[in-house]
């Protein structure tokens, strides 16, 4: 029989017969080219953590937990800043910084609880010049065109939180990349609300498993953020990507490497674990 849990660490494989374990006191990137086994070593991780997971599932590949279709989520915004929400919304759509800026002195005097209120008040706001008028068109198209998917939903978030069952929501289903990103941002800023509220824990208390990580990790200095803070509240990230994280937030994290690839710009020629800045080879995953 293997014990796969040790206190804070989770067994992750073997340097030749020497058992090598994961601590679970920073979040994890997984990292390697397509079919290295990635999402694999992101399943053990779960199952073996004994700690609940939510995971954002962007190709319909997890199965461990119950699944929740992306547009049948819904989000109480009134729970997050409006500052925030115009800050994720311009990063999923590439918005520049006025139309941000726009987006949010729209919505500032109304109140906001979900995205039909959001168009609603890009609706009502009135505009001075043909510029503002150009502008304002041309947010609404991209943030209705990118929400219709995802504004009808019916299972509440801070629900899913609660559960102590693993939730799986398949972002598989939605067409555009936007859409997955605006869900897969507004998701992870609604758990560090709904921790930051329960306050600081050293010990873990849920698994966020983001697959496709590289989409969002380079999304600017509020996603830094709230994936550096979010760790003081017992929530620790798995961050499944294929190109390697920006520098600042590498070293919030405990790297598996699943296959090295010369694209990393690293020293690292096989299979290995970081650890406080060590590499240590593995030579079998399990």
């Amino acid at each position: 029989m293997i014990i796969y849990e040790f206190k804070d660490n989770i067994l992750i494989g073997f340097h030749y017969i020497i058992p090598v374990f994961l601590p679970l006191d920073k979040h994890i990137t997984i990292i390697g080219p397509t079919r290295s086994g990635k999402t694999t070593t992101a399943k053990r991780i779960v199952r073996r953590g004994r700690v609940k997971a939510i995971v954002l599932d962007w190709n319909g590949e997890y199965d461990y937990g119950v699944r929740v279709p992306a547009n049948a989520l819904t989000l109480d915004l009134s729970r997050l800043s409006k500052k925030l929400i115009s800050e994720l919304i311009g990063l999923s759509l590439d918005l520049n910084e006025p139309s941000i800026y726009f987006l949010y002195r729209a919505i500032k005097e109304y109140s906001i609880n979900n995205f039909d209120d959001i168009l609603n008040a890009l609706d009502a706001y009135l505009t001075t010049t043909k510029s503002e008028t150009e502008m304002k068109a041309a947010i609404m198209r991209r943030v209705e065109y990118v929400v219709d998917a995802i504004r009808r939903g019916k299972i509440p978030m801070e629900l899913l939180l609660k559960t102590r069952k693993n939730i799986i929501i398949n972002l598989s289903i939605l067409t555009l990349i936007e859409e997955k990103i605006l869900i897969s941002l507004l998701v992870l800023a609604y758990i560090y609300n709904y921790f930051q509220h329960a306050g600081v824990s050293l010990k873990p208390q849920l698994f966020v498993v983001i697959d496709e990580a590289q989409n969002i990790l380079e999304r600017g200095a509020v996603v830094r953020h709230l994936i550096t803070e979010i760790a003081k509240y017992g929530v620790r990230l798995i961050l499944v990507t294929n190109i390697l994280p920006p520098k600042e937030l590498l070293v919030h994290t405990n790297v598996i490497i699943t296959k090295s690839h010369y694209f990393y710009d690293s020293n690292i020629r096989e299979p290995s674990i970081i650890i406080s800045d060590k590499p240590r080879k593995i030579t079998k995953f399990i």
